[in-house]
Protein backbone atom coordinates (compact mmCIF):
# COMPACT_ATOMS: atom_id res chain seq x y z
CA UNK A 1 0.00 0.00 0.00
CA UNK A 2 0.79 3.50 -0.94
CA UNK A 3 1.32 5.90 2.09
CA UNK A 4 0.00 9.52 2.04
CA UNK A 5 0.21 11.96 4.42
CA UNK A 6 0.25 15.87 4.31
CA UNK A 7 0.68 19.09 6.53
CA UNK A 8 -1.42 22.37 6.48
CA UNK A 9 0.79 25.55 6.62
CA UNK A 10 -0.98 28.87 7.95
CA UNK A 11 -1.03 31.12 4.80
CA UNK A 12 1.83 34.13 4.40
CA UNK A 13 0.92 37.35 2.70
CA UNK A 14 4.59 36.74 1.44
CA UNK A 15 5.20 34.31 -1.10
CA UNK A 16 8.76 33.76 -0.57
CA UNK A 17 7.77 33.39 3.08
CA UNK A 18 5.06 30.92 2.26
CA UNK A 19 7.49 28.67 0.22
CA UNK A 20 10.58 28.57 2.19
CA UNK A 21 7.33 27.44 5.01
CA UNK A 22 6.42 24.48 2.76
CA UNK A 23 9.91 23.62 1.88
CA UNK A 24 10.52 23.30 5.72
CA UNK A 25 7.20 21.21 6.62
CA UNK A 26 8.04 19.02 3.67
CA UNK A 27 11.35 18.49 4.59
CA UNK A 28 9.88 17.93 8.52
CA UNK A 29 7.35 15.49 7.06
CA UNK A 30 10.29 13.41 5.45
CA UNK A 31 11.76 13.35 9.08
CA UNK A 32 8.95 12.11 10.88
CA UNK A 33 7.42 9.75 8.44
CA UNK A 34 10.25 8.09 7.19
CA UNK A 35 12.86 8.88 10.26
CA UNK A 36 15.36 10.29 7.90
CA UNK A 37 18.27 13.21 8.60
CA UNK A 38 17.78 16.12 6.15
CA UNK A 39 21.48 15.08 4.75
CA UNK A 40 20.14 11.84 3.59
CA UNK A 41 18.12 12.89 0.77
CA UNK A 42 19.72 13.04 -2.39
CA UNK A 43 18.49 15.12 -5.26
CA UNK A 44 18.48 12.97 -8.97
CA UNK A 45 19.67 14.55 -11.65
CA UNK A 46 16.05 15.48 -13.39
CA UNK A 47 15.50 17.10 -9.63
CA UNK A 48 13.96 14.49 -8.18
CA UNK A 49 14.62 13.60 -4.64
CA UNK A 50 15.27 10.39 -2.78
CA UNK A 51 16.65 8.15 -0.19
CA UNK A 52 19.38 5.56 -1.24
CA UNK A 53 18.04 2.22 -0.31
CA UNK A 54 14.28 3.95 -0.32
CA UNK A 55 11.53 4.01 0.21
CA UNK A 56 10.35 5.72 -2.90
CA UNK A 57 8.69 9.00 -1.77
CA UNK A 58 6.91 12.23 -3.72
CA UNK A 59 6.55 15.51 -2.27
CA UNK A 60 4.23 18.38 -3.49
CA UNK A 61 3.92 22.02 -2.09
CA UNK A 62 0.58 23.49 -2.54
CA UNK A 63 0.16 26.71 -1.85
CA UNK A 64 -0.29 26.35 2.30
CA UNK A 65 -0.38 22.62 1.92
CA UNK A 66 2.21 20.04 1.75
CA UNK A 67 1.43 16.09 0.66
CA UNK A 68 3.82 13.16 0.71
CA UNK A 69 3.48 9.80 -1.20
CA UNK A 70 5.46 7.08 0.27
CA UNK A 71 6.04 3.56 -1.57
CA UNK A 72 8.08 0.20 -0.93
CA UNK A 73 7.37 -1.11 -4.25
CA UNK A 74 8.40 1.55 -6.55
CA UNK A 75 8.39 4.97 -8.19
CA UNK A 76 5.30 7.42 -6.92
CA UNK A 77 4.26 10.93 -7.76
CA UNK A 78 2.26 13.01 -5.94
CA UNK A 79 0.92 16.67 -7.22
CA UNK A 80 -1.53 19.11 -5.19
CA UNK A 81 -3.03 21.94 -6.05
CA UNK A 82 -4.80 25.08 -4.57
CA UNK A 83 -8.36 24.73 -5.96
CA UNK A 84 -9.78 27.76 -7.71
CA UNK A 85 -6.39 29.43 -7.82
CA UNK A 86 -6.08 31.70 -11.18
CA UNK A 87 -4.01 30.43 -13.55
CA UNK A 88 -2.76 32.61 -16.75
CA UNK A 89 -3.33 31.67 -20.73
CA UNK A 90 -5.46 28.68 -19.47
CA UNK A 91 -6.68 27.60 -23.06
CA UNK A 92 -3.10 27.62 -24.02
CA UNK A 93 -1.89 25.73 -20.99
CA UNK A 94 -4.65 22.98 -21.93
CA UNK A 95 -3.75 22.38 -25.65
CA UNK A 96 -0.21 21.82 -24.00
CA UNK A 97 -1.07 19.03 -21.91
CA UNK A 98 -4.33 17.39 -22.77
CA UNK A 99 -4.81 14.76 -24.74
CA UNK A 100 -8.01 13.46 -27.08
CA UNK A 101 -10.80 13.11 -25.11
CA UNK A 102 -9.25 15.32 -22.10
CA UNK A 103 -10.94 18.25 -23.49
CA UNK A 104 -14.05 18.02 -20.48
CA UNK A 105 -11.16 17.39 -17.56
CA UNK A 106 -10.61 20.54 -14.93
CA UNK A 107 -7.68 22.32 -15.93
CA UNK A 108 -6.19 21.81 -12.08
CA UNK A 109 -7.00 18.16 -12.42
CA UNK A 110 -5.45 17.12 -15.24
CA UNK A 111 -2.20 19.46 -14.05
CA UNK A 112 -1.70 17.20 -11.05
CA UNK A 113 -2.46 14.05 -13.03
CA UNK A 114 0.10 15.17 -15.48
CA UNK A 115 2.19 15.59 -12.74
CA UNK A 116 1.84 13.26 -10.45
CA UNK A 117 2.42 10.66 -13.56
CA UNK A 118 5.84 12.37 -14.45
CA UNK A 119 7.28 12.46 -10.70
CA UNK A 120 6.27 8.66 -10.88
CA UNK A 121 8.36 7.83 -14.07
CA UNK A 122 6.04 8.02 -16.83
CA UNK A 123 3.94 5.32 -16.15
CA UNK A 124 1.53 4.14 -13.35
CA UNK A 125 -2.23 4.11 -12.00
CA UNK A 126 -3.37 7.50 -10.77
CA UNK A 127 -5.51 8.03 -7.78
CA UNK A 128 -7.14 10.56 -6.62
CA UNK A 129 -7.05 11.27 -2.54
CA UNK A 130 -9.48 13.03 -0.63
CA UNK A 131 -7.67 16.08 0.30
CA UNK A 132 -9.13 19.56 2.61
CA UNK A 133 -11.67 21.49 1.13
CA UNK A 134 -10.03 23.73 -1.54
CA UNK A 135 -7.24 21.24 -2.80
CA UNK A 136 -7.07 18.45 -5.83
CA UNK A 137 -4.45 16.40 -5.49
CA UNK A 138 -3.59 12.78 -8.04
CA UNK A 139 -0.60 9.98 -6.51
CA UNK A 140 0.68 8.05 -9.41
CA UNK A 141 2.23 4.22 -8.65
CA UNK A 142 1.60 0.73 -9.67
CA UNK A 143 -1.46 -0.75 -9.66
CA UNK A 144 -1.22 -3.09 -6.75
CA UNK A 145 -0.86 -0.43 -4.68
CA UNK A 146 -3.48 1.87 -3.74
CA UNK A 147 -3.11 4.34 -1.56
CA UNK A 148 -4.38 4.63 1.91
CA UNK A 149 -6.24 7.71 2.94
CA UNK A 150 -4.12 10.43 3.24
CA UNK A 151 -3.32 11.21 7.17
CA UNK A 152 -2.98 14.57 8.48
CA UNK A 153 0.49 15.37 10.00
CA UNK A 154 0.94 17.87 13.06
CA UNK A 155 4.01 19.75 12.85
CA UNK A 156 5.50 20.83 15.82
Amino acid sequence: MARLYYTEIPRLPDRKAMREAEHRAGRQLLRDVLGCAEGDVRVRADGKPYLPGGPFFSISHADGLVLLAVSALGEIGCDAERAGRPLRNEAAIRRKIAFSGEEDVPLLTLWVRKEAVFKAGGAGEIFYPAMPAGYVAAVCCRAEETPEPAVRMELL
